[in-house]
């Protein structure tokens, strides 16, 4: 099977992502845009994982599940625990305060399901500046990841076997997609807990399945590698435009 070639836009991404994410953590009330980052990295994975999927399911007529469940777990828990290890013990000696349910939380990463541990326990993301911020709240967004991981392969599989076609599978990912957006933007409108609608994967997963709807109408075996760099430069500039919206603050 063709391996599938380096895009060097992705690592850009992945920094500028992760800069909004720092600069809001650093000044949310000026860089209000920067926890957009999160969504950004939902759409790579969703895009990554399912172009990756299909390729394979495209060129070989199957895809080797168990080995994807092993890459996930080589890559994601060695630093997974060695995070919590660190960050359990620093609590331990130095924050006493943060002890309150720590086994639950720790416990609740190593199962990913993080963000509903904190949906349930009335953790909120955005009053952690006030006093006391666990160094655990950011880790709701592996969980979503983890949880992606785990259910991604075989619903691709289930469509790639019953469904078939692409197109039918596309339109199948752009209706959950857009069924979850919009569950967000309904539950904002009726008031409910903001956490809920911040930590859910359900309200969450139209992140990673637009990434998994453009892995099937863009899919990265068929991108042009040879860019003109007039239509470079178009985009760059696009790029930096976003950057800003009508108030002059960066929302990256």
């Amino acid at each position: 099977m063709k391996k599938n070639r380096f895009i060097t836009g992705y690592s850009g991404l992945r920094a500028l992502a992760v800069i909004g994410v720092i600069l809001y953590h650093l000044d949310p009330n000026s860089f209000m845009g920067g926890y957009l980052g999160v969504p950004i990295f939902f759409v790579l994975s969703g895009y990554l994982v399912t172009d990756h999927m299909m390729n394979s399911y495209v060129q070989t007529g199957s895809y080797d599940n168990k080995h994807f469940y092993l890459s996930r777990i080589k890559r994601l828990y060695p630093q997974l625990i060695t995070v919590l290890w660190l960050s359990a013990a620093y609590i331990f000696v130095f924050q006493r305060n943060l002890l309150a349910k720590l086994n639950q939380i720790v416990l609740a990463n190593l199962l990913n399901v993080y963000n509903f541990w904190q949906i349930g326990n009335g953790q909120s993301y955005f009053e952690r500046f006030a006093s006391n911020e666990s160094p655990f709240t950011n880790l709701w967004t592996m969980s979503i990841e983890g949880q992606f991981y785990i259910v991604w392969p075989i619903i691709i599989y289930l469509l790639v076997k019953l469904v078939r076609k692409k197109k039918n599978i596309f339109w199948i990912l752009f209706g959950l997609s857009l069924a979850s957006a919009i569950e967000m933007a309904v539950l904002y409108l009726l008031r409910f807990d903001i956490n809920r609608i911040y930590y859910g994967t359900d309200t969450r997963f139209f992140s990673l399945g637009l990434g998994a709807v453009l892995a099937l109408i863009w899919p990265i075996a068929q991108l042009n590698p040879h860019v003109r760099k007039k239509d470079t430069l178009i985009l760059d500039i696009m790029g930096l435009v976003s950057f800003r919206n009508h108030d002059d603050v960066v929302l990256f």
